[in-house]
């Protein structure tokens, strides 16, 4: 089942997102009856609309790609600002460019879930049973995690939209610290299964919705780039273990038609999204198997483009990047050999022999297989970012660079608009 046929469409027309801007916390056209959630199918629609903002968040003129491999150089995106970003000159004059670097739509998610969480709170045991009332209340708290992780992956130090602290900027680490504090709860309810209507469980409905495998895999993400490789060991090696292995599901959200016009409806169109020839060589040597496993090279071209074996939905959390999270928990953790294994098992079709590595050479491998494995999530600069390497591998910036704020994105005019924010000093004077 896709989730934008699930979607009902009052959903859609009720979370209409507001004009992006400023922090987005009371969105103007978004007036909604306070006696309306009476039943679990209303409550349902505040459900959805968190997915539809995060969606457009992460789709609008193509975000998540600008966000990763189109700013780390990997793939190229057919837009107009392509150039722009992977130049590295994202205070250029383009609207578009300008519609990515604001943060508005991840501040529509996190309205969303805080509203729903209100929501679930008040609902009566009518409207929710034990099982919807964990899995709504789950997901408000996943759909939080992720975009407070977003924010903080992209541009550093953000504000904070929770009522104990609304408005305070929060560091870079401490807006990833909040983010896996809601993760961790949002761990202990929600299913590794979701229900359909009929209540039974549904694979296709699971893969659009967050569940127990996909923010377990945001959590160890959050801890990692926290440096909190033992906990984050802990925690995969305690909760992927020989019995949960036929329960595991990634996330990622549905593809389809938004009344937005800066949301592509097909996203992961070879006509839009492509890798040069020479960047494919590169990343995969020849007889890496993954080169025909995933790209398709056509004849007489110079470009690739990825191999999509579902067009209608975009992966976030895609199940084969457990086993490269597992790698870098145990190495973390000081566990090499055990990591070096995780890691083989992750690379198959690599040509190298990772058996060897040593503790000094295991990171930049490690690097190089979430760069090919993970290809199209989105999360290449990010764990640039991760592992101190964006001035080892984007040629425009030092590190000095770096050190005065290169990698964040820069912050539109409306984001710091009656908010007291500043730029950071490398985009103030660029």
């Amino acid at each position: 089942m896709k989730l934008w046929n699930y979607i009902p469409i009052a959903a859609i027309m009720l979370f209409f997102s507001c004009s992006k801007g400023a922090l987005t916390i009371e969105p103007e056209n978004r007036t909604i009856p306070g006696d309306y959630y009476n039943s679990f199918q209303e409550i349902q629609q505040a459900v959805i609309g968190g997915y539809v903002d995060l969606r457009r968040a992460l789709l609008a003129n193509y975000a998540w790609t600008m966000y990763g491999e189109v700013r780390a150089g990997d793939l190229q995106a057919v837009v107009s600002f392509q150039d722009m970003v992977a130049g590295q000159h994202l205070t250029g004059d383009n609207r578009y460019l300008a519609q990515v670097t604001d943060w508005g739509y991840f501040y529509d998610v996190i309205k969303d879930a805080n509203d729903l969480l209100e929501i679930v709170a008040r609902a009566d045991d009518e409207a929710l049973n034990p099982y919807r009332r964990n899995l709504f209340k789950g997901e408000a708290l996943a759909l939080k995690s992720i975009a407070y992780f977003y924010l903080a992956r992209i541009w550093g130090s953000v504000p904070s939209a929770e009522k104990n602290n609304f408005g305070k900027s929060l560091t870079n680490e401490e807006a990833v610290t909040q983010s896996a504090l809601f993760a961790a709860e949002a761990k202990s309810l929600l299913p590794w299964l979701l229900l359909n209507d009929d209540g039974i469980e549904s694979v296709a409905l699971t893969a659009v919705r967050f569940n127990k495998t996909a923010i377990t895999m945001l959590l160890a993400q959050e801890q990692l780039w926290l440096g909190k490789g033992q906990e984050a060991y802990d925690l995969l090696t305690g909760t992927f273990t020989a019995d949960t292995a036929d329960s595991l599901s990634g996330f990622g959200v549905s593809n389809g038609i938004d009344r937005r016009i800066e949301i592509p409806q097909s996203p992961l169109s070879g006509s839009v999204l492509r890798m040069p020839l020479e960047r494919l060589d590169a990343i995969y040597p020849q007889g890496d198997a993954r080169r025909t496993s995933m790209f398709n090279i056509s004849a007489g071209t110079n470009v690739a483009t990825l191999i999509i074996k579902d067009a209608s939905l975009l992966e976030l959390l895609p199940k084969r990047e457990i086993n490269l999270l597992l790698a870098e928990a145990a190495w973390k953790a000081g566990f090499l050999e055990e990591a070096k294994t995780y890691l083989i098992t992750a690379a198959i079709g690599a040509t190298e022999d990772y058996s060897a590595l040593s503790e000094d050479a295991f990171g930049e491998a490690l690097l190089q297989e979430r760069q090919r494995i993970l290809v199209g999530t989105g999360q290449r600069f990010f764990d640039l970012i991760r592992f101190d390497k964006v001035s080892s591998y984007i040629p425009e910036f030092t590190q000095a660079d770096v050190d005065k704020g290169a990698a964040w994105w820069p912050l539109s005019a409306g984001s710091m608009k009656s908010n007291g924010l500043g730029q950071n000093s490398f985009w103030s004077n660029p």
